[in-house]
């Protein structure tokens, strides 16, 4: 089998998402810089006036970066597989993770739909193990349905074949 990869509309969600963060973090930065700038008279303030605002400009730069270059980057090294016996997939922007999941460990399955993945019909599938929730973000929501379904009828089955063991 090969990896597949995520929708296509899965950059434009992680921007949408995070330029939405980036515009709620700017406004609250830029209005407490300005507050500590222009409307507080105190010592303490004046001399700190120069570092705070480089600072406040490092961290505007970097969620205009998360916001406009990750997105693209991160799409590209999302891959996923499902097979037989496991869920396979490999993430990351720094450092590539690659995590499998063999089909035995999966306990259940959620199909997430977030607000904005809602406006591009995606969907995340969260895969529940007894060492916590795996995430497949962004899949268009059919392919999540499907695929939510094919992992069912696996646990189903699992569970079958452990109850006729026990009997």
């Amino acid at each position: 089998m090969e990896y597949k990869k995520l929708s296509k509309k899965a950059k434009k969600s992680w921007f949408l998402s995070r330029l939405v963060a980036t515009i709620i973090v700017g406004i609250l930065l830029v209005g407490g810089v300005w507050i500590v700038n222009y409307k507080l008279e105190w010592e303490f303030t004046l001399m700190f006036k120069t570092p705070i605002n480089v600072i406040i400009i490092i961290i505007l730069l970097l969620l205009l970066l998360n916001t406009f270059v990750y997105p693209i980057i991160e799409y590209k090294q999302w891959e996923y597989m499902i097979s037989e016996d496991k869920v396979d997939f490999k993430e990351g922007i720094f450092s590539v993770k690659r995590t499998i999941i063999p089909m035995i460990r999966i306990q259940h399955i959620v199909i997430n739909e977030g607000f904005i993945n809602r406006i591009f019909s995606l969907a995340s599938i969260d895969i529940h193990t007894a060492g916590g929730v795996h995430t497949i973000p962004n899949l268009e929501l059919k392919d999540a349905k499907e695929i939510s379904e094919y992992l069912r009828a696996k646990i189903s089955a699992k569970v079958e074949n452990e109850n006729d063991t026990c009997n």
